[in-house]
C-alpha cells in the first residue's frame, strides 16, 4: 500500500460503524446514534463503577472474529457538545494472515464543545503473514477532549510459524477546517520486530501509542502527573511528550505481554480521569 493510502481523504472510504453520543439538560450522555453494520456489533449502554455520573460507556464487539484480508473497514465516533463517553472492546481484535491482499480500518473521532471521549480498544494481535494499515483521525475543537490508543502485539498460534509481514499506522489530528497539527506515523515489519533490531525492544511484544488530545492548562499538569504516575517497570518502557501546535500529549508503551501493557495503559487513563474528573475508573479486565 502506497503513501496516497494514508493521505487520501476518509470521506470516501467505507463506514460499516457510526455512534453519536449525545448529552441530556442534566449531563446524562446516551447512545443518540447507531448505525451499524457487519462485522460490528454494539452492546448496551453501560455506566462502570468509577466513571463519573452520566457517562456512557459502550462495547463494540467483532461478528465476524477478526480482520481478513481484503477488509476496509470504517468506524465514526461523535461526541455531541457536553457529553462524556467512553468506547472499548470486549477482546483483542485478530489480524488473520493475509495472503491475498492487505486490510485497512479507518477509525475518525470528533468530539464537541466540552465533550469528552475515549477511544481505547484491546490491542490487534498480529498473527503470522498479516499486512494492517490503522488510519486514525481525530479533530481537535477548543475545550474538547479525546483520548485515544493504537495498540498491537505478535501472535503466533499452535501450528503456525514465521511473523506479521508488517503494521502500518497513522494518527492524524485536524482542525475542524482540517489544518493539519498532527501527524504521528509508523510502519514495522515482523522480521525486524521480532529480531532485537529495532532500537531497545529487547523481549517486549506489544506496543502502543495513546493520545490524550485536549488543550488549556491541564496538558501541564497532566505531563506532570504521568511521568509520576508511570512506574519503573522491568518488562515495561514508556516515554511520555508534547504534541506539536499545543494540542495534548502522547504517551508511548512497551510491554512484554498484554497483560503488562494493560497495566500500563490503566495508570495513563486513570490519571486522565482523575485530572478530568476528580475520580479514577475502576480496573478493567484484561
Amino acid at each position: 500500500m502506497n503513501a496516497a493510502v494514508l493521505n487520501a481523504s476518509s470521506a470516501v472510504r467505507p463506514l460499516q460503524c457510526d455512534i453519536g453520543f449525545s448529552a441530556r439538560r442534566r449531563g446524562t450522555t446516551y447512545v443518540g446514534r447507531q448505525n451499524v453494520a457487519y462485522p460490528f456489533h454494539l452492546g448496551r449502554q453501560l455506566q462502570l463503577s468509577g466513571d463519573p455520573p452520566g457517562m456512557a460507556a459502550v462495547y463494540l464487539q467483532s461478528c465476524s472474529g477478526g480482520i481478513f484480508a481484503g477488509e476496509a473497514l470504517g468506524l465514526c465516533l461523535t461526541a455531541a457538545a457536553g457529553s462524556h463517553a467512553h468506547v472499548s472492546t470486549g477482546a483483542a481484535t485478530v489480524a488473520h494472515s493475509m495472503l491475498e491482499a492487505d486490510a485497512l480500518q479507518t477509525v475518525r473521532l470528533d468530539a464537541h464543545d466540552s465533550a469528552y471521549l475515549e477511544y481505547l480498544p484491546k490491542p490487534t494481535l498480529m498473527f503470522p503473514r498479516a499486512r494492517l494499515t490503522s488510519l486514525i483521525e481525530v479533530t481537535h475543537r477548543p475545550g474538547a477532549c479525546v483520548v485515544v490508543s493504537d495498540s498491537f502485539g505478535v501472535h503466533v498460534p499452535d501450528g503456525m510459524n514465521g511473523s506479521f509481514d508488517w503494521y502500518r499506522a497513522s494518527i492524524d489530528v485536524r482542525t475542524p477546517a482540517g489544518r493539519l497539527l498532527v501527524s504521528d506515523r509508523m510502519f514495522v515489519e515482523g522480521d525486524d520486530f521480532e529480531s532485537d533490531v529495532i532500537g531497545v525492544m529487547r523481549d517486549r511484544t506489544v506496543l502502543s501509542t495513546l493520545m490524550i488530545v485536549t488543550d488549556g492548562p491541564i496538558i501541564d499538569s497532566l505531563s506532570e502527573a504521568l511521568r509520576g504516575a508511570l512506574p519503573i517497570e522491568p518488562e515495561g518502557s514508556w516515554g511520555v511528550s508534547r504534541l506539536p501546535n499545543a494540542c495534548g500529549l502522547v504517551v508511548r508503551l512497551a510491554a512484554r505481554d498484554a497483560t503488562i501493557l494493560s497495566r500500563l495503559t490503566h495508570r495513563v487513563w486513570a490519571t486522565v480521569r482523575r485530572l478530568r474528573f476528580g475520580v479514577e475508573p475502576a480496573a478493567r479486565r484484561h
